[in-house]
């Protein structure tokens, strides 16, 4: 695992010597090298293992499924559309609100939906409480395994918290 001491120069050396392509690294939608160490050493967003003998980068998220009825009581669900790059670009999403746990923060999913709601949506804790009930019966945890776009040359496991 990379532990937050290391330096962009031993972090780029350690992705080499298990013969990850770091030149892909900013190209197209990927993140660059700088980018990638930042979220994995600095901010702790996610970690490396070993897998197989190659590295996988493995993603502690929140996916948060917001619906709601509107006056035709069609089911209306808040979805992330797309994403800013660091470039200037656009990232398709197409994916539910979600936040990613950080390493202190594993298993504390119930907190980061509420710090998720307070910082993203500025929907305050007490407001929150008072007009919004989550559906505990819906709750589940999956592991996906993929590729990422952003990430190039290492496979990403996503352990994914969902809930409505």
């Amino acid at each position: 695992k990379a532990k937050g001491t290391m330096t962009l120069s031993d972090f780029e050396n350690l992705l080499r010597s298990h013969k990850v392509d770091v030149d892909k690294f900013g190209t197209g939608v990927a993140k660059t090298l700088s980018e990638f160490y930042e979220a994995v050493v600095r901010e702790q967003k996610s970690y490396l293992t070993l897998q197989d003998n190659h590295l996988e980068r493995v993603v502690n998220l929140v996916r948060i499924s917001l619906r709601i009825r509107d006056n035709d009581h069609k089911l209306r669900e808040l979805r992330i559309a797309s994403q800013s790059t660091s470039a200037g670009g656009l990232r398709i999403r197409d994916q539910p609100l979600a936040v990613v746990l950080k390493i202190p923060e594993h298993g504390q999913w119930q907190e980061a939906i509420e710090k998720c709601f307070e910082e993203k949506l500025r929907i305050p804790s007490r407001v929150q409480k008072m007009c919004f009930a989550t559906d505990m019966d819906s709750y589940s945890v999956k592991e996906e395994r993929s590729t990422s776009e952003t990430i190039p040359g290492i496979m990403t496991l996503y352990k994914s918290h969902n809930i409505i």
